[in-house]
């Protein structure tokens, strides 16, 4: 904020997600944006990212089956933690709702636009004309936009079914609709 000479920071912070209660108690002015994206995407894909640089590093795929699934199961349950613990903290009245907004990655993806509007209005952040720009710019690429990401959850010794048992919650909450 020094640094800037703004009044505003914004941030992509994580880990603040399993306790966001306490982060609000400290930050009461605060306004976070949570995003919500399926499990069967999110999970995979980062188990991922943490093995992809595991095995860069210390060649994570060539260590034995056992030792390469006993942390995979850690860490799979690690990121089922952190969707519950938020979630838990959502349904059940902990997070103050007026200051975060849930934005569905899916809705991000297929209507950019509408969506920046929504997040402006939570923000009460007057947009410029060059942001405005932008965001056309943004909603344009985000529709053309297919991941070439594929994950193959037997290779976690997940399976789709075990990984939408696990979240049901999450599932129930942010995306039947």
């Amino acid at each position: 904020l020094i640094s800037s000479g703004s009044d505003r920071m914004v941030g992509k912070l994580f880990s603040i997600s399993v306790n966001i209660p306490a982060f609000l108690e400290k930050f009461p002015d605060a306004k976070l944006l949570y995003m919500a994206r399926d499990p069967l995407n999110v999970i995979p894909s980062g188990l991922s990212l943490v093995t992809g640089v595991l095995d860069g590093v210390f060649g994570f795929w060539s260590f034995p089956k056992e030792k390469r699934q006993f942390y995979i199961d850690r860490l799979y349950n690690a990121l089922v933690e952190l969707q519950i613990r938020f979630h838990d903290d959502w349904v059940n009245g902990r997070i103050d709702k007026s200051k975060v907004m849930i934005v569905r990655y899916d809705r991000m993806m297929s209507d950019f636009e509408g969506l920046m509007d929504d997040i402006l209005e939570f923000t009460d952040h007057k947009a410029s004309d060059d942001l405005l720009a932008k965001i056309r710019d943004t909603g344009e690429q985000q529709r053309n936009y297919t991941s070439k990401h594929k994950y193959d959850l037997e290779k976690f010794g997940l399976s789709e079914e075990k990984i939408r048992t696990d979240c049901a919650k999450i599932y129930d909450t942010f995306f039947n609709e």
